[in-house]
């Protein structure tokens, strides 16, 4: 007695693996889990930039508000006298930076000059760029002028002085004349104002 086998050959189902999975006995596409993460993600987003963006808006509005409530609070009167104000302090400091006082470089001369010497003609030009004084003089011998000289070499206010054209007087007096430049500072009236003394010893 002969014994058949019958082999099977229908194919088993595959199964899909990380598609679906299984939920309270359903089936559930894990793509599509993700997929509604993601949107309702992106609606929070949304929601959170228009509310916020509201509020900005809100916020400019109350500083408007503010602003023009200060505006308000400004008289206009005040404001013109102010502003008026203001351009002559302006024009006043521009005119006192340009003003020359020539009282710091009298006293200068004043203490620099000998007894022995005498300045008879005073000549100043102010004209740009540098200040010249210019006198004709008379000392009582050779030696008083030269002293003289050297008192004027020695102020540094006294830009490249310089004696010359001498001369004899009927009377044996030295005559010459007495050329420098002058350092702006000295003829300043800004620089000057409210010093206690505009020579130097």
């Amino acid at each position: 007695m002969s014994v058949q086998f019958q082999t099977a050959f229908a194919p088993q189902k595959a199964s899909v693996v990380g598609t679906t999975t299984t939920l309270g006995g359903r089936r559930v596409n894990l793509f599509a889990l993700l997929a509604l993460a993601l949107f309702i993600a992106a609606a929070i987003a949304a929601l959170t930039v228009f509310f916020y963006q509201g509020y900005l808006v809100r916020q400019i509005a109350a500083m408007d508000g503010q602003l023009a409530a200060a505006r308000k609070s400004f008289e206009p009167e005040f404001i013109g006298t102010a502003v008026r104000l203001s351009k002559r302090i302006e024009a006043g400091k521009r005119l006192l930076v340009g003003h020359r006082a020539l009282s710091p470089l009298f006293e200068a001369l004043e203490k620099k000059t000998l007894e022995t010497v005498r300045f008879q003609n005073f000549s100043f030009d102010a004209s740009p760029p540098t200040p010249t004084l210019t006198m004709t003089g008379e000392g009582k011998s050779f030696n008083a002028v030269a002293l003289q000289s050297d008192i004027f070499g020695n102020e540094k206010r006294f830009v490249n002085p310089v004696f010359s054209n001498f001369s004899l007087s009927e009377s044996g007096d030295i005559l010459f004349t007495f050329k420098t430049d002058l350092a702006p500072a000295l003829i300043n009236y800004a620089e000057n104002l409210g010093a206690p003394s505009a020579t130097t010893p």
